[in-house]
C-alpha cells in the first residue's frame, strides 16, 4: 500500500471509530465525510436540539503536500498520536489547528 493510500485509510479508520457514537439526542446524527479525490474527511453532527440547530465539525482532517493536516478536534483525544501508532511519520502531521508560529515546537510536521 501506498503512503497516500495508508494516509487515507488511517484517517477514515479514526473517524469511523469516533463516529460510531451515538449521540446522546435523538436528533443529533452523526455524518461521515470521506472525500478522497480532494482529500477532505470530516465527522460532523447535524440535526436539531430543542429550537436550536446543531450543525458543526467534530474532527476534520486534510491530506495536502503528502502530509495529514489536524484541521479540527473537538474530542479530548490525542488525534496525531494516534496516527503516529498507526504508522504515520511525526513529521507527516500538521497541527492545523494551531497557528503556523506555534507549529515548530509542536514535535510534528510543519506547512
Amino acid at each position: 500500500m501506498d503512503k497516500l493510500e495508508h494516509y487515507r485509510n488511517s484517517i477514515q479508520t479514526i473517524l469511523t471509530k469516533y463516529g460510531s457514537t451515538k449521540p446522546q439526542n435523538n436528533e443529533v446524527e452523526n455524518e461521515l465525510i470521506f472525500d478522497t479525490i480532494h482529500d477532505h474527511y470530516q465527522w460532523m453532527r447535524v440535526g436539531w436540539k430543542g429550537l436550536h440547530r446543531v450543525y458543526h465539525s467534530v474532527i476534520h482532517f486534510d491530506i495536502r503536500d503528502g502530509k495529514i493536516w489536524i484541521q479540527q478536534n473537538m474530542t479530548e483525544d490525542d488525534l496525531a498520536q494516534e496516527l503516529v501508532e498507526m504508522g504515520v511519520a511525526k513529521e507527516d502531521i500538521v497541527l492545523g489547528l494551531h497557528p503556523p508560529y506555534k507549529r515548530p515546537y509542536t514535535g510534528y510536521g510543519v506547512a
